[in-house]
């Protein structure tokens, strides 16, 4: 895939974007000066957006825009002179983060491991929680001010994937309070347990 603004053009393996067509997550390769131009657009977040052309590269896919923080990690490649490959990802103030599925994984346990690995969330987790917290969680409103309109409107929402390397890609809201209180309607429902999800995991770990 290629992605292009109005000066520059690089190539792309795999572009994330959430509801509002900010991307979350991009990996692209190409001369310096193209990939700081289309970083410099995503940062910019200035019209006109970024366009992503596939294969027949005769009329754009998806049109994206970027957001004012992000993480990035620059990886020169020596075999191309001239050539960077860069990773850009949402960064980790944002209100929201990122889980991704590759193919043949379960996209419940990515979200047990996002969760459980946040630092700005303190929501107990269990594996064996993943598959009802999936599936609630997309049901679910998150509570965030009004000042964050790029903010998922629930705990949990798929995201648009372009690109063969991922299977699924969700955000999930950064929201203590609305995230507990899942879990708790779960354990008093008896949707899930401390028992059987322990169960679980011990059962995951001894295959």
């Amino acid at each position: 895939m290629i992605l292009a603004s109005d000066h520059a053009t690089v190539y792309t393996s795999i572009v994330v974007a959430n509801h509002t067509q900010q991307v979350v997550l991009l990996s692209m390769a190409g001369p310096r000066t193209a990939v700081k131009a289309i970083y410099a657009a995503l940062r910019s977040n200035h019209h006109p957006w970024l366009k992503l052309y596939g294969e027949s590269g005769v009329e754009p896919t998806a049109v994206v825009r970027g957001a004012e923080r992000y993480r990035v990690r620059a990886t020169p490649l020596p075999s191309v002179r001239g050539v960077q490959m860069v990773l850009v990802a949402h960064d980790e103030r944002a209100p929201a983060g990122a889980f991704y599925a590759l193919p043949g994984e379960p996209a419940d346990q990515a979200l047990v491991q996002a969760l459980d690995g946040d630092s700005r969330l303190v929501v107990p987790v269990l594996p064996g929680w993943g598959d009802y917290l999936l599936r609630e969680a997309q049901e679910t409103p998150a509570t965030f001010p009004d000042e964050c309109p790029d903010a998922p409107a629930r705990l949990v929402e798929p995201l648009q994937v372009h690109g063969d390397l991922l299977a699924e890609a969700y955000v999930y809201a950064r929201d203590n309070d609305g995230w507990l209180a899942l879990v708790d309607r779960g354990l008093k429902s008896g949707e899930i347990a401390l028992d059987r999800a322990l169960s679980a995991s011990k059962k995951g770990a001894d295959r």
